[in-house]
């Protein structure tokens, strides 16, 4: 499958997201003495007076928005209350946000990535630059680049994180997740969970936000093979979202349970997933999205033994990736191919496909599909009578799952080389490789496996 770093773009609460403006020192109070009114009166139903009070004694930075509402109570203008050399520059700094968050939106990535870049560059204040980085991080994402992204959302939150602004350290980490998601590194749940927890501590609660974070959890477990775990994340994250749910996020939802329900053998509820989240990407023109769809879809028809339909659809995610020059997650699409060159009868067309897709998942350091194509080529030299380079194989397999602390699929892959043991008549090397399966999932077995091997050798 294509990794699916579920990235709509946030919906974020302009009132509650734009950044605080530095103000002239004491002239919210002044304005508000000088108009004769209480701090009630200038909250006036729209804001609290203990927010009120904050901004007027400088513990917090009030947001352009909050600062119009002051000045229209109190009959001044915004300039009033800013420092001279400030006033164009929240303006500018204002505008620029609003116009990074509708690029985000409308999912113009690249056009986003530029935009982002400028901003950055000519920030004056180190919250202009987090707020630039933060949306190039989200660009960068998108465009299959999470290394880059990282690096920028690291910067984004040490100037968030001793602002005290929660709700962007909650997305910041959610998108780290995404990032480490891409990359397959094992942390990306992790950091997920912690999101989540966080997210379900802000004031006023963010549905929007908490659904997004149940996706990735569900996004990130369909990639662990952890099938129930995943159907029932987003099982909450549509019940969370409620009528907040927007297409894109609907689609890779079903796309992602596609996935969930082939592993747990529901193959046709597989299949009516899979084909309505094509139809949402295609609707949306989301490309990369499509081809995700379409390998996902390829790869129900090869379990239901419809070849030359499975072909057609992971041609054509293959194909997309191609002339988008996407290299992360191809290696997913050339993977399928493998699989079904090998349902198909011809090991040496498998081959070719799974060379290519170690060879791009070394490039892109994808450890759970580089493991997939070496534990594939050993059923490709088993099925060509090379039993030495089919061990040879699994156990690189074995070992690279090993080193990256991908349980799951170390199981799926161990229980693999069993079945594939088995076949070959060797039952005590099966018998071995299924003890090291239960004790990857029960470590306090592993006394007991070893004492059953040792009886049956």
């Amino acid at each position: 499958m294509l990794s699916d770093v579920t990235t709509d773009s946030p919906r974020i609460a302009t009132r509650r997201r734009l950044p605080g403006l530095e103000v002239r020192p004491g002239s919210i109070r002044q304005a508000r003495l000088e108009a004769g009114l209480t701090l009630a009166q200038v909250a006036a139903g729209q804001m609290s007076r203990t927010a009120v009070h904050l901004a007027e004694t400088g513990k917090t930075r009030p947001t352009m928005p909050t600062l119009q509402m002051i000045a229209e109570r109190t009959k001044k203008s915004v300039d009033y209350f800013l420092p001279p050399s400030k006033s164009n520059d929240a303006e500018a700094s204002t505008h620029l946000l609003e116009k990074l968050r509708e690029i985000a939106a409308a999912e113009r990535f690249e056009e986003l990535r530029l935009v982002a870049e400028k901003a950055k560059t000519e920030a004056r204040d180190p919250l202009d630059a987090a707020w630039a980085s933060f949306y190039l991080a989200q660009a960068l994402i998108r465009l299959a680049n999470p290394r880059a992204a990282l690096l920028e959302l690291y910067e984004a939150r040490r100037v968030f994180e001793p602002a005290g602004d929660q709700w962007m350290l909650v997305e910041c980490m959610d998108w780290e997740s995404a990032g480490l998601h891409l990359l397959e590194d094992a942390s990306a749940f992790t950091v997920a969970q912690s999101a989540l927890l966080a997210s379900r501590k802000l004031q006023p609660p963010n549905r929007a936000l908490e659904a997004r974070i149940l996706g990735r959890l569900g996004s990130i477990l369909v990639a662990n093979h952890e099938w129930p775990k995943a159907i029932e994340y987003y099982t909450e994250a549509i019940e969370v979202a409620g009528e907040l749910k927007d297409l894109s996020r609907l689609g890779k939802m079903y796309s992602d349970l596609s996935i969930a329900y082939e592993r747990l053998g529901d193959l046709p509820r597989a299949r009516a997933h899979s084909q309505k989240a094509v139809t949402i990407h295609e609707l949306l023109q989301d490309q990369l999205s499509i081809a995700r769809a379409e390998n996902n879809l390829g790869s129900v028809l090869i379990r239901q033994g419809e070849l030359d339909q499975a072909r057609e659809h992971l041609n054509r995610s293959l194909r997309i990736c191609e002339e988008t020059g996407l290299e992360l997650g191809k290696g997913h699409v050339l993977l399928s191919l493998a699989e079904l060159d090998l349902n198909g009868g011809d090991p040496e067309g498998a081959r070719r496909h799974l060379e290519r897709a170690r060879e791009i998942s070394e490039k892109t350091n994808e450890m759970g599909s580089l493991a997939l194509a070496h534990q594939l080529l050993g059923r490709v030299a088993e099925a060509t009578g090379t039993r030495v380079g089919a061990d040879q194989e699994f156990r690189s397999a074995i070992s690279i799952l090993e080193r990256a602390g991908m349980s799951q699929r170390l199981i799926s892959c161990l229980a693999a080389y069993g079945k594939l043991l088995q076949e070959r008549g060797d039952i005590q090397g099966a018998l071995e490789q299924m003890s090291r399966a239960v004790v990857v999932s029960r470590p306090d077995l592993e006394t007991f496996t070893e004492q059953v091997n040792s009886e049956t050798a």
